[in-house]
């Protein structure tokens, strides 16, 4: 019985070792196998580092990396051409010391998240680009020169304003003589100098308006307390007479607790009377409805309509200046086609936002979000 057992433990004991030596033989092939695939793991790495690289210095704009300490890991021929040094291994400010430049840094660490500042650096405006590494912790950097695309800008600005300086004594003339001729022509003739006048009149509104946009383009808006319902409230009676005339309805509500915002009153109110009029004009039943409401810490302003709508293809561009999306019932109506640029700008200056809601033949609807004032918060 002894021998029985004593046997049965051999062989059991010759299994194990059997077992255990083919278990560790396995654990060889795979190690074997697993140190060949890192080996090629690396190899790719490597290669597609290099690629990488290779892609980044003959890339056309100026890039460079940072590590979290802010020392620059790698600059493209680009960069180096701008800097007129080899930054690697240096901290950015040594290179970069506008306080834009370290401001967005900083905002990209706290945050971690990526962001877009314009840069002036030796006489020229850069666009820069910071991309954030959340496994890395390091920044990459891109910078595109506008400095062209700002001069022509600056440029046609200009040109746009002194046209429009230029031009509006003399179209004042014109405007006061046609008054004169029309009072005294024959009844043959009026119908003539009405069209006249009314060409004229709608030149002396785009003029308006091109100054309006320059002027905006050019202001910084100096803050005070506004209140929103008294600003609807007395631009609302401007449009009574205008909403009888087409027999629309208007439906007014306003959150009296949060109604108070910081900014210019005056082109506050230029924003709503552009807003209100083009709801009313392009609107030939139903009814307008004006509503403010608080979403977080902004105040949303709704100007809905039941009119013509705005085609999908048109939404893109309808802030674009000149941009008319029905050319004849703008001539109509006396369009400008700068109303909508001259909102948006009124709007940024208040450090708002705008969006268009609208199908064709369903109406519009524009929500204007504005900062609540921060006492009101």
């Amino acid at each position: 019985m002894i021998t029985i057992i004593l046997t049965l433990i051999v062989c059991l004991l010759i299994s194990l070792v059997i077992f255990l030596s083919l278990h560790l033989r396995y654990i060889s092939l795979l190690n074997r196998k697993f140190l060949l695939e890192h080996t090629e793991l690396k190899e790719l790495l490597k290669k597609i580092q290099n690629q990488i690289e290779t892609f980044l210095l003959h890339l056309p704009i100026p890039v460079l990396l940072l590590d979290k300490t802010g020392t620059i890991k790698f600059a493209n021929s680009e960069l180096k051409n701008i800097v007129d040094n080899t930054p690697e291994g240096h901290n950015y400010i040594e290179f970069f010391n506008q306080p834009e430049f370290i401001e967005a840094i900083h905002q990209v660490l706290e945050n971690r998240n990526s962001t877009t500042k314009e840069l002036l650096y030796k006489g020229k405006t850069y666009i820069a680009s910071f991309c954030f590494s959340g496994t890395t912790e390091e920044i990459f950097i891109a910078l595109k020169d506008i400095t062209k695309t700002e001069e022509i800008s600056r440029i046609k600005k200009e040109l746009i304003s002194n046209i429009s300086h230029e031009l509006k004594t003399p179209l004042t003339v014109i405007q006061g003589y046609l008054e004169t001729i029309y009072d005294e022509v024959a009844p043959a003739v009026k119908k003539q100098v009405e069209i006249v006048k009314t060409h004229t009149e709608r030149l002396a509104s785009i003029l308006s308006d091109l100054l309006k946009l320059s002027e905006l383009e050019e202001i910084e808006i100096e803050f005070q307390q506004v209140d929103i319902k008294n600003i609807i409230e007395k631009i609302v009676r401007i449009f009574e007479k205008k909403l009888i005339s087409k027999n629309l309805s208007l439906t007014v509500e306003i959150d009296k607790v949060n109604r108070y915002i910081s900014g210019d009153p005056y082109k506050l109110e230029d924003l709503l009377i552009n807003l209100i009029d083009n709801a009313i004009k392009y609107t030939d039943e139903g009814e307008i409805t004006i509503i403010t409401e608080r979403t977080d810490n902004n105040l949303v302003i709704r100007i809905k309509d039941t009119g013509i709508g705005i085609p999908e293809k048109s939404i893109p561009r309808i802030f674009e200046r000149f941009y008319v999306v029905d050319k004849s019932r703008s001539r109509e109506t006396g369009g400008t086609g700068l109303g909508l640029a001259i909102v948006k700008h009124i709007v940024l200056l208040h450090n708002g936002t705008i969006d268009i809601k609208s199908s064709l033949g369903e109406g519009t609807e524009v929500i204007v979000s504005l900062p609540l004032k921060p006492t009101y918060l």
